[in-house]
This record gives C-alpha cells, sequence and structure tokens, in this order.
C-alpha cells in the first residue's frame, strides 16, 4: 500500500490540506510533502500519528475502499 496516498486520499476525504492536516496530527508538515514529492512511504509511527489526528484506528487506515 503506497501510505501517502492513504493519507492523502483520507485528507481529501476530509476537505484537508495537507497542511491543515499535518497541525491536526502533530506531524512536520515537511514530513508529508516530502514523503509526497519524493513518493516514498510514511514510518509506522507516523502513520500512526495521522490515525490519532484523524480518529481512526491502524486498520482503518490500512482498509481500502471495496475491500
Amino acid at each position: 500500500m503506497n501510505t501517502i496516498a492513504r493519507v492523502m486520499e483520507l485528507a481529501g476525504e476530509r476537505n484537508l490540506t495537507l497542511f491543515r492536516l499535518a497541525q491536526l496530527c502533530s506531524v512536520p508538515y515537511s514530513t508529508l510533502k516530502n514523503t509526497e514529492k519524493r513518493g516514498g512511504q510514511l514510518q509506522i509511527e507516523t502513520i500512526e500519528l495521522v490515525c490519532q489526528g484523524l480518529g481512526i484506528s491502524l486498520a482503518e487506515f490500512f482498509t481500502e475502499k471495496g475491500a
């Protein structure tokens, strides 16, 4: 799974910019933006912070639509 794409998808569903999402999740904006630009993957610790900020579980994060 492309974790940064999933983060972008979840942010889009909530009409959040990447900057606002970073603020909600206490994740440096540069972490998310640089990962997006480089096409990399997020560390599990960062994913956990994103999940906390969005009020979802890790299981929900990794559950793709239609699955």
